[in-house]
């Protein structure tokens, strides 16, 4: 099995959890710190799905990252549910994806997008 495993850099880990397993819906897999009060560097995972985070300053604060899902819908309901603000609606977009963003409160960006939702209308050259 070959996976990519984004590591997004967060402020703090109790906000990141508040967001990431409260709010979209996923769970703690890990939590790491080297000794007590240091930083975290966690893993979230919702079905195939993981994310790190870090507090060691990994990544860089408003990272962009896709994450391709089986029901876009679905993630809006879930938006919508648990006060979740998103930065770009659904939109149905010219290469045939239904897509919407939201931010996470560390300014990291996420493109919820479900492939083949329609027929592209734009082909590339």
């Amino acid at each position: 099995m070959e996976k990519v495993v984004p590591v997004l850099q967060i402020d703090d880990s109790d906000d990141a959890k508040a967001f990431y397993v409260d709010k979209l819906g996923f769970t703690l897999d890990f939590e790491w710190r080297h000794e007590p009060g240091f930083p975290v560097f966690m893993g979230v995972k919702r079905g195939d799905l993981y994310l790190h985070l870090s507090e060691h300053g990994k990544g860089h604060p408003g990272t962009e990252i896709y994450v391709f899902v089986d029901d876009v819908e679905a993630w809006r309901k879930r938006c919508d549910d648990h006060g979740v603000a998103i930065s770009q609606p659904l939109e149905a977009k010219p290469w045939g994806s239904t897509e919407m963003a939201i931010t996470d409160p560390f300014r990291n960006l996420l493109r919820i997008s479900q492939m083949n939702t329609h027929e592209p209308t734009a082909k590339s050259a």
